[in-house]
C-alpha cells in the first residue's frame, strides 16, 4: 500500500550547545563517508540526532556515554555493502545485522569518530502483534512511515549535513507532515492507530521520549496507549524484549521519572515490579551515577530488591541471567534487615551484616545507592575487603591446636569479620583474639 507523501521544509538551525556540538562531531564523520563515493542525496541522517539539532527546547541533550554521537544513516541501497566499503577504506570493525540488512561501523580509534548505524530503507509489516516485522526494500518515504513517532521521522541528506558543518544557518529537512509542528509543541505522536498493537515496545519508548525530552503524548496517542495497556498488548512481546526496554530506562538521565511514569501508566504491574516498597527502589535508581558502567545490573538489583515479586519469579519472566537473580535475592534479604534504619551502626555490626558480600562490589554499590547515608561507611568496608592486611589461615589454627571442621571455619569467618571492622590490625591481634575467644567458640554447640 502506498504511503502518504513526506514533505521537505527549509528551517533555521538554533544556535544551541547541542547544535554546535553536533556540527563539530559531524565534521569528523562526513569526510569519511565522502571518501567511499556515496552520493550526498542518496543517504539521509535520521533518528535522534536531527531531532536534537532542530529543537529549541532546553532538553539537556548530551552525547551518549562512551558512544559519541548517535549517528543513524538510512540509504536506498544495501547498508551492509556500504559498511564493508567503509571498513575496507578506513579500517575499524563492522557488525552486520543480516536479519534487517543493516550494519554498524565502528571506526578505528585514531579517527576519533563515533560509530555509525547504517540502515537499508525498507517497508515493514507485522504478521502478528508483538512479533518482529517482515520487511522488503523500500524508499525513503517507506522508511519514514515505518518509524515510531513523528518527531523521529526528521531526516537530512548528507549534502545538507555538509552545509551545516560549513556554517549554514538553515537546512532542508525531510519529514512526516506533522513532525516539525509536533517538535515545536513538544508532542509525542504515533504515525498510525495500530502502532502500539503492532509493536508494544513502542509503549516503553514513548515514555522514555516523553520524560527525556519534556514532551507529552498527544491526546489520541494517549488514548491508543491506554487501550493497548488495557488490552495487555505487552504480553505479545517476549520477556527478553521487555527487559531490554526497561534496561534502556536505567540509562536515562531521568530514570526515576521514567520508571514512575511506566508504573503510573500500568506497564510494570504485570511483571511483579510494583508493590509497597517498589517506589523506594525506583527512586534509588534515580540516584545511580551516569558514569557507572554497571548501571543496568545495579538498576535490576534496586528494582527487584524492593519489588513485590520474588526476584527469581520476575527474573525468569524477564529472562534475567540466573546469576543476576541470585544476586537480587541476596540484595533483597539485605534490604529487609531492620538494622539499616538505626541511627547509629557500629563498624562491627556493619561488617557482620555485609561480610558475606564484602567482595561483591555490585551488591555493595547498590546498597550505597539505596541507603545514601551508608555510602562512606561501605566505601571504608570495601577498602578493607580489598586489602584485609595480616591474617591467620587454617594452617595457623591447626598449629594452635584446632582440628579441621566447622569450629575452625567459624573462627576463620569471625576473624574475617573483625578484620573488616578494623578491630584486628596485626597477626598478634589475631593470635590474641583466638587465644581469648577460640575456646568459647569450640565449646559452643554447632
Amino acid at each position: 500500500m502506498a504511503q502518504p507523501a513526506t514533505v521537505s521544509t527549509r528551517v533555521g538551525i538554533p544556535n544551541t550547545p547541542a547544535a554546535r556540538n553536533i556540527r563539530v562531531q559531524l565534521g569528523r564523520i562526513l569526510p569519511l563517508l565522502k571518501e567511499i563515493g556515496l552520493s550526498p542525496t542518496a543517504v539521509r541522517l535520521v533518528g535522534g540526532l536531527p531531532r536534537a539539532l532542530l529543537t529549541t527546547r532546553d532538553v539537556g541533550y548530551r552525547v551518549p556515554r562512551h558512544e559519541g554521537l548517535d549517528v543513524d544513516l538510512v540509504m536506498e541501497s544495501d547498508a551492509i555493502i556500504v559498511g564493508m566499503r567503509l571498513q575496507e577504506i578506513h579500517g575499524g570493525a563492522l557488525t552486520a545485522h543480516k536479519q534487517f540488512a543493516n550494519a554498524t561501523w565502528h571506526p578505528p580509534k585514531h579517527l576519533s569518530a563515533s560509530s555509525v548505524d547504517l540502515i537499508s530503507a525498507r517497508s515493514e509489516s507485522y504478521p502478528q502483534p508483538g512479533q518482529l516485522p517482515e520487511w522488503v526494500p523500500g524508499s525513503f518515504v517507506d522508511d519514514c512511515y515505518r518509524r515510531d513517532f513523528t518527531v523521529n521521522t526528521l531526516a537530512l541528506d548528507l549534502e545538507t549535513a555538509a552545509d551545516l558543518c560549513a556554517g549554514a544557518g538553515q537546512c532542508l529537512v525531510h519529514h512526516h507532515p506533522l513532525a516539525l509542528e509536533d517538535l515545536r509543541q513538544g508532542i509525542i505522536r504515533v504515525l498510525h492507530a495500530g502502532s502500539f498493537v503492532d509493536d508494544p515496545t513502542r509503549l516503553f519508548r514513548a515514555v522514555r521520549y516523553e520524560q527525556r525530552l519534556g514532551f507529552r503524548l498527544s491526546g489520541q496517542t494517549m488514548d491508543l496507549f491506554s487501550s493497548a495497556v488495557a488490552g495487555n498488548c505487552p504480553a505479545t512481546v517476549s520477556g527478553t524484549r521487555i527487559r531490554h526496554e526497561v534496561e534502556l530506562a536505567f540509562l536515562e538521565s531521568r530514570v526515576a521519572a521514567v520508571l514512575n511514569r511506566l508504573v503510573h501508566l500500568g506497564l510494570l504491574a504485570g511483571m511483579g515490579l510494583t508493590g509497597a516498597r517498589a517506589e523506594e527502589g525506583r527512586e534509588a535508581c534515580g540516584r545511580m551515577s551516569e558514569a557507572d558502567v554497571n548501571r543496568i545490573d545495579m538498576g535490576w538489583l534496586l528494582m527487584l530488591g524492593a519489588a513485590e515479586a520474588e526476584p527469581s519469579t520476575a527474573g525468569q519472566e524477564l529472562g534475567l541471567p540466573p546469576k543476576m537473580q541470585v544476586r537480587a535475592e541476596v540484595f533483597r534479604s539485605l534490604l529487609q534487615d531492620p538494622v539499616w534504619a538505626k541511627g547509629t551502626l557500629s563498624d562491627l555490626t556493619l561488617a557482620r551484616r555485609l561480610g558475606s558480600v564484602s567482595r561483591d562490589s555490585l551488591v555493595l554499590r547498590s546498597l550505597q545507592v539505596y541507603f545514601p547515608h551508608l555510602h562512606p561507611r561501605i566505601d571504608w568496608l570495601m577498602a578493607r575487603a580489598a586489602d584485609p592486611g595480616p591474617r591467620l589461615d587454617g594452617r595457623d589454627l591447626i598449629q594452635l591446636g584446632y582440628t579441621p571442621g566447622r569450629t575452625l571455619g567459624r573462627i576463620l569467618e569471625e576473624l574475617r569479620v573483625l578484620r573488616l571492622a578494623g578491630m584486628l590490625r596485626s597477626i598478634e591481634d589475631e593470635r590474641a583474639w583466638v587465644r581469648d575467644h577460640g575456646p568459647e567458640m569450640q565449646a559452643a554447640p554447632e
